[in-house]
């Protein structure tokens, strides 16, 4: 796992000199040059609310995606998943907190911000709810009041979602009752039925979420409330995705985190070999979307004349090398660093905004293949059609809830694969054809109707949720947690019995600088999940 740098605006940062100076009493009315709410453009601090929250939803995806096989774990849990992860990201998360309370405020005595708090309220719930399922509970009733509360308490992750489900309704209610538009809308461009449709979606991910324990956040009748939901405006279309759209700028660097990772400098990291397999030959077809996915710098022999892969004969690796140049590392492989940068199989197109795999077999970082890329502009799929209709899936086969879970998951497969396929608009032999997705989405259904039992058709809508969402690991995270699905995923091949995280540590600069929190356990478990310890690995 591997930290990415951080970039700051210069108005964050001088939004938190504003909130530092608060707290020390420094009296700031009379310097016209610092920024304070009552002096803030909202237009102003909503950017800034969206450009924080796709910075840490970024980051939290780039913090998982070894711990979920994306990437190749090339230590253990316990070195990656360490108390200084989350550092940059609980420090922002409370910037974003800052400047949401400020919209709140100031949309209290000015009609024309209630559209503006309404997106604020579910970017912010977002990312609460996600900071939740990451960590279990966070300061959130105090940590906006410095003056008072020096070290703000704990709020309980149940109360947390309970909080976020009100404000979700009280959004749905404002946008619908308001003519006002924004203009700062980096998401739908001031496209009210979309953030309707995004608001339901969200709350369905967060009663599909809790299953398990949905007394907790007091709801008494989960079937009602979902069946509800889903026959309501849910994200149902490409056109209603809900997900950030990066740049080809690099100066101010606005590019897609994997493709900084991948053409810049030479790939840092590797692809893990189980999902290259998984792509590749777990089923009869290959995965449409693989050339989309991934881009092979490289088809040598790794094991001649030069060895590049020092796993070639261990008994205890998997895969090692999946050939046809799909190469990775298996999941908790720690022999690298053997000078495979611009060899090893890197992101592709999608969503990365590199390039599409025709067989090109150059580095990604050569100019002929950077000229023929997006440069960095592709997205971050934070919820989108194919993702509501896997959770509508999940629910029909565990609930009960309206809709056929084979349908469901049809539906789901298409969407996704509909979704990446057309992310790059030019032809190419290399392009699947029509029969290639047919026969795929074929195979997909007939491993459905093949189970035999709840458990294994859950395990088959779970395992293509997935596959499917590839560049945003923190869906798969929550998944394999509720589910313990894919069954087949790679044990980490260094520990048959490796200690998952079933959550994530406090920053360790927040237990040193709040007495209120005491470092927590990677055991410990969020109050949704409620399966036994040992149940993943």
């Amino acid at each position: 796992m591997k930290k990415r740098l951080k970039y700051f605006s210069l108005s964050i940062l001088m939004f938190s000199l504003f909130l530092s100076c608060e707290v020390t009493n420094f009296d700031l009315q009379d310097n016209p040059n610092l920024l304070t709410p009552n002096s803030a453009d909202p237009e102003f601090l909503l950017n800034e609310l969206q450009y924080l929250f796709q910075d840490i939803m970024g980051d939290m995806n780039i913090n998982t995606d070894d711990v979920m096989r994306y990437e190749a774990l090339t230590s253990n849990y316990g070195d990656v998943v360490d108390s200084d992860i989350l550092d940059a990201e609980w420090e922002r998360y409370f910037e974003a907190l800052s400047i949401s309370k400020t919209i709140t405020n100031l949309a209290t005595s000015n009609d024309g911000l209630i559209f503006h708090n309404a997106v604020n309220k579910l970017l912010m719930g977002y990312l609460t709810v996600t900071m939740v399922d990451y960590v279990g509970s966070i300061p959130y009733s105090e940590a906006s009041k410095p003056n008072e509360f020096s070290n703000p308490k704990l709020d309980a992750g149940a109360d947390l979602y309970k909080m976020v489900l009100t404000d979700i309704d009280a959004a749905i209610t404002a946008i619908n009752s308001t003519t006002v538009t924004i203009s700062s809308d980096l998401f739908y461009k001031g496209n009210k039925e979309n953030w309707i449709a995004f608001a339901n979606t969200f709350k369905l991910r967060i009663l599909v979420q809790t299953r398990l324990n949905s007394s907790a956040i007091g709801v008494t009748d989960l079937k009602a409330q979902i069946n509800t939901l889903l026959s309501g405006p849910i994200i149902d279309g490409a056109s209603e995705d809900f997900m950030y759209s990066y740049s080809n700028s690099a100066s101010p660097e606005s590019r897609h985190p994997y493709y900084q990772r991948s053409y810049v400098e030479g790939f840092s990291q590797y692809i893990c070999n189980y999902f290259m397999f998984m792509l590749k030959d777990s089923k009869s077809i290959r995965d449409p979307r693989i050339r989309y996915y991934l881009y092979r710098q490289s088809n040598i022999d790794p094991f001649s004349p030069r060895v590049y892969l020092a796993c070639q004969g261990d008994p205890t690796v998997t895969y090692c090398y999946l050939g046809d140049g799909y190469w990775g590392l298996d999941q908790g492989e720690e022999r690298t660093g053997r000078g495979d940068n611009l060899l090893r199989t890197a992101y592709g197109v999608y969503p990365a905004g590199g390039i599409f795999d025709e067989d090109q077999f150059k580095d990604a970082t050569s100019t002929t293949i950077q000229n023929s890329s997006l440069l960095g502009a592709g997205i971050m799929p934070i919820l989108t059609s194919s993702f509501a209709k896997f959770l509508a899936a999940e629910a029909a086969l565990t609930i009960g809830t309206n809709g056929n879970p084979k349908t469901l998951l049809e539906e789901a497969v298409r969407a996704s694969i509909a979704k990446v396929l057309n992310f790059r608009n030019s032809s190419s032999p290399y392009t699947p054809n029509p029969i290639d997705v047919e026969n795929y989405v074929a195979e997909v259904l007939s491993n459905y109707e093949n189970a035999t039992t709840d458990e294994e058709r859950l395990d088959v809508i779970i395992t293509e949720y997935y596959l499917a969402g590839f560049g945003n690991s923190v869906e798969a995270y929550n998944a394999y947690r509720r589910t313990g699905y894919p069954s087949n995923i790679q044990i980490p091949i260094t520990d048959s019995n490796p200690t998952f995280p079933r959550s994530f540590p406090y920053s360790a600069i927040a237990v040193m600088n709040n007495s209120s929190i005491s470092q927590k356990q990677n055991t410990d478990k969020v109050f949704w999940d409620t399966n036994p310890a040992g149940f993943i690995k």
